[in-house]
């Protein structure tokens, strides 16, 4: 009975038991979680004085777990602009005692200067306390001597309006800091253009920083107060890790610089609109495409007028007169405007460039060009002037050959040692014109065998290329001649002259200017060969036809303005061409045939 007994108790299934500490252990865990009644809310800073472009780090931590939503923060943006925000969750038991916390780390740059409060923040029921900041006025004087610190400056304490103002932003360290960046400046009522980035090292107070210095040029467009307003240089210090080197992050690092209050004055009041440039310097050039003692009538010549300007941009620097005058024409083409920027300041430079075109021959002389501007270094008014040019234009160039002069004749003695009874000898007086001597050449070739075999070598090649000239162009070699006794064919001009209208059509349609009008000069110098054709205004003074000259003149002006002209008939200026008639003085001379007056040279078919 007693066995049986025994085996009954070895046979009973075995049961866990819960032991009293974990079982409150795990309570307590699910209490905490669960509900934070009992929690506190608690707000510290680390510092309560602080200058004006430092940054304050503020530690808000919760007794408790905070499973759902975060503290109100917004109630610091009355003093304090929120940089950055980090949360941290942490439990942990230590010799029987749980800890529980929620942390919440807030980087909080002050946003004016004096007495600032970290209002009380509120997290559902719990609420911190509140904490005074007192925030001072950083100054280059308190800041030297820092690890880090920023300095700003200015080029002038007032300007006047539209005038250039200097920017200079400098960041000093003397730790290593990476991903560093620098707010954008944006200025009310102004125009801001960042013109210089550069670094270097500078000891001061017998310690070595690295200096990041930024430079802006501000032009302000309305008179008053201008204001310019702090901007932050934000970067991470490198920390040093164990193997001896740099990480890529570690702390990081908020430097404010100083705002500013600038004096914009109006512009004078007895100073023009028109002629408000305020600049610290300015030059004026010209130059020309072509030398000014070969002008003739109807050849046009470019002025390219440069003007440079020391802290004007370029789109500030005013358009230059154009001067009209019945003596000539000006075609001016669309102005270059270019920038230049450094340390000093912008630099504009407006090129404007004119296609002059002589309308007579003779003396033409162009006015000065002067600018007026206001010199900012003197405070008054300067005037930079080009000074005027005279041309001496000579007309039309039409290539007629000079009548040939024979030279006078002379008599060698005077006429008082004449004896009336000997005839009187005349003799030709030498020409003065210099020419090699044939007799040197000859006996220079006959002293010299290499230069003998080397023009028999230059003549057999010359023969070789026309024979291989004759036979691809199917020329015979012989001496008969195909069509008239002289060789000449009187369709080949004709021919020639029809292929160059289609071109002077085609370039019309497609409103190409350029190649109209060098088509058009090919045509006339075809027609007139004799002459050496070079402007639109030669072909119509040949052609005897007023109106084809004023389409001409309106091509010219088409061609050297890019607005363009829109009285520019192309139909009827090829159709001027088509009904060209040539004078008969001209035909005789140009086409050598027996026809005395050519008719049209384009009917209309």
């Amino acid at each position: 009975m007693n066995t049986t007994k025994t085996r009954s108790y070895l046979l009973r299934p075995h049961r866990p038991q819960f032991r009293l500490p974990a079982l409150l252990a795990m309570l307590a865990m699910c209490l905490v979680f669960v509900s934070p009644s009992w929690a506190t809310l608690s707000a510290t800073a680390d510092r309560t004085v602080i200058s004006s472009n430092e940054t304050l780090q503020l530690l808000v931590r919760l007794d408790s777990q905070a499973l759902l939503g975060e503290p109100d923060f917004s109630v610091l943006e009355n003093d304090f602009e929120i940089l950055s925000t980090s949360r941290q969750q942490q439990y942990s038991r230590v010799n029987g005692q749980a800890q529980s916390f929620t942390d919440w780390n807030l980087v909080l740059a002050p946003k004016r200067v004096g007495k600032l409060l970290v209002p009380s923040i509120k997290y559902k029921k719990e609420i911190s306390d509140a904490i005074e900041i007192e925030v001072r006025q950083a100054s280059s004087a308190s800041l030297a001597g820092q690890p880090i610190y920023t300095e700003t400056l200015v080029d002038k304490s007032a300007v006047y309006n539209q005038e250039q103002l200097l920017l200079t932003h400098r960041l000093y360290t003397s730790v290593r800091l990476s991903d560093l960046s620098l707010e954008d400046l944006k200025v009310d009522d102004a125009l801001v253009q960042k013109v210089s980035e550069t670094q270097y090292q500078k000891t001061v107070g017998g310690k070595t920083y690295l200096v990041l210095e930024i430079v802006y040029a501000i032009f302000p467009q309305v008179s008053g107060k201008l204001d310019i307003p702090a901007l932050r240089f934000a970067a991470f210090e490198a920390s040093s890790s164990r193997f001896g080197g740099f990480s890529s992050r570690g702390n990081r690092i908020i430097r404010s610089t100083d705002a500013k209050t600038v004096d914009v004055m109006a512009r004078p009041a007895h100073i023009d609109l028109d002629n408000w440039m305020p600049a610290s310097k300015l030059n004026i050039k010209q130059e020309w495409s072509n030398q000014l003692d070969q002008l003739s009538v109807g050849e046009p010549i470019t002025r390219t007028i440069t003007i440079t300007a020391q802290g004007l941009t370029a789109a500030q620097i005013l358009p230059l007169p154009v001067n009209e005058s019945d003596a000539y024409k000006i075609y001016p083409d669309q102005a270059q405007l270019d920038e230049r920027a450094d340390a000093s300041g912008v630099t504009g430079i407006r090129r404007e460039s004119l296609a002059l075109v002589p309308n007579q021959a003779g003396e033409i002389t162009l006015p000065a060009i002067n600018v007026r501007w206001w010199d900012t270094a003197k405070q008054r008014m300067q005037t930079t002037s080009l000074d005027a040019v005279t041309l001496q234009v000579a007309p039309a160039k039409l290539s007629n050959p000079a009548p040939y002069t024979p030279a006078p004749a002379v008599i060698p003695q005077s006429a008082s040692s004449l004896d009336p009874n000997q005839p009187l000898a005349i003799t030709a007086a030498p020409l003065s014109i210099s020419q090699p001597q044939p007799q040197s050449l000859v006996a220079e070739l006959a002293a010299s065998p290499i230069l003998q075999f080397s023009l028999a070598i230059n003549g057999l090649l010359l023969v070789l290329l026309l024979l291989l000239i004759f036979r691809k162009t199917g020329i015979p070699t012989g001496g008969r001649q195909h069509g008239s006794k002289s060789g000449f064919d009187p369709n080949g001009p004709r021919l020639e002259l029809r292929q160059l209208l289609t071109n002077i059509d085609r370039a019309a349609k497609r409103s190409d200017l350029a190649s109209l009008r060098d088509g058009i000069l090919a045509w006339g110098r075809c027609i007139f060969p004799d002459q050496r054709i070079k402007t639109l205004a030669e072909i119509a003074t040949l052609l005897e036809q007023p109106q084809l000259q004023e389409h001409f003149d309106l091509l010219d002006q088409a061609l050297y303005n890019d607005a363009g002209d829109d009285s520019l008939d192309l139909k009827q200026l090829v159709q001027l061409l088509r009904n060209a008639i040539v004078p008969k003085q001209q035909a005789g001379r140009s086409w050598q045939t027996s026809r005395a007056e050519l008719k049209p040279l384009y009917p209309e078919s």
